[in-house]
């Protein structure tokens, strides 16, 4: 139809110039001419695909067009740079039988278990079965790596950035169902053993000579990831440079604010600076690192003489520190008789369960001490399975007591648990010999007063007095306490940080019941502080309060490990009331 219409058109115009041919001076434009209006009338009946697509009619606005053409353009530049940037690989690459295989590696927090699905020699689907202890934002990243590997045919693709410990889980359990590959991967708490259940350590402040010798020093420390190693310069006896020389565990993000500390030693000329916050891992590594260095560098033996004093300090310091609350328990004394004690083991990275020892008492002394835990999953095998942990409770009965065992390295809250449940135990025991033995020293003054009485008071205006004075005590409210007024008293206090200062003081808010000289009831314990400090407050009043309410005061309630500062505050509130109830 198209052919039949050219030639028409073709004819048409050719007898037109054969016409004007003749004329002079038209001859020259006479083929432009033509052509021009051939082209405007051939294009006037010509439609492109385009527009026959999305061909408008009368009523429908051009926008409507152009939208639809932007759209249709957008998600084709989408799908050709997801084309571009995921490379998929061969099909029938993976040289497994047909079948659905499961496999393990460690992740971030303990075992990401997976199920790989292979048909005709390629991954088809590769399921999720249990992470436990992956922490939900980080996993929800980390399994980008299993549409790489689905697209890739291949285990050897790249961690998701932010997620790396996850990632790693993920594509270790995949060899391991593939491949029978045993991953090497640590756990971030295992590749950072030194700190207690992945929570960071406090770096305490240390004495410095400020002087150095000069020269060129290098040192490393334990950061989030593995080892931190540092190049420290001494100049004129001054730190004149401090360089990271290797870092390689560290995430990058974090690391950048960790190595803000690094101008302020030196400004400073001393290692005793705060670490830089939400990089505390990284910043102790640092530091570690820097003071490792510098003690290669150190002049003199009055700077010694001063180390050692200050680490007398330090251990007559953490003999009594509340952290530890490892008190020294008397050598004998105690009622024989078997006791129990608990304590809560809590901590930023873990989920908190209890410890509980069963102390046996012999002859006055410790005779054996048995510890059970509700721990599960990784808090179970890491730090209440280890060989280390299991040795403590030989050592307790060894020592006859808590005091001189050392806390397990990388189980420190673990240890701290055992040590509170078994002064708990012990507390119980001491505390029934010494009701023994003032029940007797009560029985013994009372018979002797009752003889001295009898035998002084012979007359008759002696025993009128005596029948006066217990008539008025009759009188008195028999539910009203000698020392204390009943009440409940609304107290608030400061809560305090530690010498690590990784928070701000708060004020926490509480009733408090006093009644017959004993606290009944503590309520409505609120914080005005952060979440993280409210969640430390609430595991200091479930370890706390029922105690505190059983004893009737706060005298040998220990504090709960991991929420320390928040369990004395709330020690300090109850005496703060007793104080607003004194007669």
């Amino acid at each position: 139809m198209m052919r039949e219409k050219w030639k028409k058109y073709v004819e048409k115009f050719k007898s037109l110039g054969d016409k004007v041919s003749g004329v002079k001076g038209i001859t020259a434009v006479i083929p432009a001419v033509c052509l021009a209006v051939l082209m405007v009338t051939v294009l006037t009946g010509y439609k492109t695909p385009q527009a026959k697509k999305y061909e408008a009619s009368e009523t429908e606005d051009i926008s409507q067009i152009k939208e639809a053409l932007a759209k249709e353009s957008t998600a084709a530049m989408a799908e050709t740079t997801k084309k571009n940037t995921t490379k998929k690989g061969k099909k029938g690459a993976i040289d497994v039988k047909d079948g659905t295989y499961k496999g393990s590696a460690n992740g971030y927090g303990g075992k990401v278990t997976v199920n790989v699905t292979v048909s005709k020699k390629t991954m088809t689907a590769i399921d999720i079965v249990s992470a436990p202890g992956e922490t939900d934002s980080f996993f929800n990243r980390a399994k980008g790596v299993i549409d790489e590997m689905l697209t890739a045919q291949s285990t050897d693709v790249d961690v998701v950035s932010g997620a790396t410990y996850s990632s790693n889980g993920i594509i270790g359990a995949v060899k391991n169902a593939l491949f029978g590959t045993e991953s090497n991967n640590a756990t971030a708490a295992a590749a950072n053993a030194g700190n207690a259940a992945g929570s960071a350590p406090s770096v305490s402040k240390v004495s410095e000579s400020g002087t150095w010798k000069d020269g060129t020093y290098t040192g490393s420390g334990k950061g989030f990831g593995g080892t931190i190693s540092v190049k420290v310069t001494v100049k004129d006896g001054k730190i004149s440079a401090i360089d990271v020389t290797s870092a390689s565990g560290e995430t990058a993000s974090y690391f950048s604010k960790a190595k803000g500390i690094i101008p302020k030693m030196i400004s400073g000329q001393t290692t005793n600076v705060d670490a830089a916050s939400g990089a505390t891992y990284s910043s102790n590594g640092i530091i570690t690192a820097v003071r490792n260095a510098l003690s290669k560098a150190e002049t003199g033996k009055s700077s010694t003489k001063k180390k050692k004093k200050k680490n007398k300090k330090n251990k007559k310091k953490n003999s009594s520190s509340d952290n530890n609350n490892n008190n020294k328990a008397p050598a004998e004394g105690y009622e024989d008789g078997t006791y129990t004690g608990s304590a809560a083991c809590s901590g930023e990275q873990f989920k908190e369960y209890s410890v509980t020892a069963n102390v046996t008492i012999k002859n006055g002394k410790i005779s054996a001490v048995e510890v059970s835990s509700t721990a599960k999953g990784t808090n179970l095998k890491q730090f209440m399975s280890r060989d280390e942990i299991k040795n403590l409770p030989s050592l307790i009965v060894s020592k006859n007591g808590t005091s001189g065992v050392d806390a397990v390295s990388g189980a420190t809250y673990s240890s701290h648990a055992i040590f509170n449940a078994v002064n708990d135990a012990l507390s119980k025991a001491k505390k029934n010999s010494s009701s023994t033995e003032k029940k007797e020293e009560t029985t013994t003054e009372k018979k002797e007063e009752t003889t001295t009485e009898k035998k002084e008071e012979t007359t008759t205006e002696k025993k009128e007095e005596t029948t006066t004075e217990k008539k008025e005590e009759t009188t008195e409210n028999p539910d009203e306490g000698k020392n204390y007024k009943n009440g409940t008293y609304k107290v608030s206090v400061t809560c305090e940080p530690d010498e690590d200062e990784d928070f701000d003081p708060y004020t926490i808010s509480m009733d408090i019941t006093i009644k017959k000289d004993k606290i009944t009831e503590i309520s409505n314990i609120t914080a005005n502080t952060n979440s993280t400090n409210k969640a430390y407050t609430n595991d200091a009043k479930k370890g706390m309060v029922s105690k505190i309410v059983a004893n009737g005061n706060a005298d040998g309630v220990n504090t709960v490990s991991g929420a320390t500062c928040s369990s004395k505050a709330i020690k300090d509130a109850c005496q703060k009331a007793f104080n607003a109830a004194k007669k």
